[in-house]
């Protein structure tokens, strides 16, 4: 992987740090997508999917990822776009979207590079979206944290906690929870 660097001593609007986000860029259709690497654990390629009944329709099912049960969405479905079928080297990122909530598995198209991205270059959803708009942001901006600016092109960097509402976490923990194979495996992987 390639990887761009540049530094800054303003505070990073999404990480918090005052130099760079390491960033893993990935696609999603034409679009390319970012996640701070903190946020990732590892990239798998595609395995056997399970699905879990009662379980929202946004998860696609459920993995088995070194004896942890981890749920796995496909970004394409959660954006709205069309289905595509997977590959033997399908990726599956497998993030942890932190406060020591459950591993959830990301399907994307490909994944690219790990950038670092200075942090003035970096805008969060505050500074983009007019103030009293935030609660009407539907569709693919609700997921994002903020817009990157790298050689010339922006990646939408991602909220990995927001890919799934409460509800549907309420709903997928209640599916993990009915499911007896799974009682023993319900606790956020850490």
């Amino acid at each position: 992987m390639n990887t761009q660097h540049e530094t800054s001593s303003t505070p990073n609007p999404i990480s918090g740090s005052t130099d760079t986000l390491a960033m893993l860029t990935f696609t999603v259709g034409e679009q390319i997508y970012g996640l701070p690497v903190t946020n990732v654990v590892r990239i798998i390629e595609m395995i056997t999917i399970t699905r879990l009944p009662g379980a929202p329709d946004i998860i696609k099912g459920i993995i088995n990822v070194q004896g942890k049960t981890v749920p796995v969405i496909d970004v394409r479905h959660r954006f709205g776009l069309p289905a595509r079928p997977y590959g033997a080297h399908t990726p599956i990122i497998l993030t942890d979207p932190g406060r020591n909530e459950r591993t959830i598995g990301l399907i994307v198209d490909t994944v690219q590079d790990v950038l670092s991205v200075a942090s003035k270059n970096l805008e969060m959803t505050e500074m983009i979206v007019p103030p009293g708009l935030e609660q009407q942001i539907t569709g693919q901006a609700a997921y994002l944290a903020g817009v990157a600016k790298v050689a010339q092109q922006l990646i939408v960097v991602l909220n990995a906690r927001a890919l799934l509402s409460l509800t549907e976490q309420t709903k997928l923990l209640q599916a993990i929870n009915s499911d007896g194979r799974l009682k023993s495996m319900n606790a956020p992987n850490k």
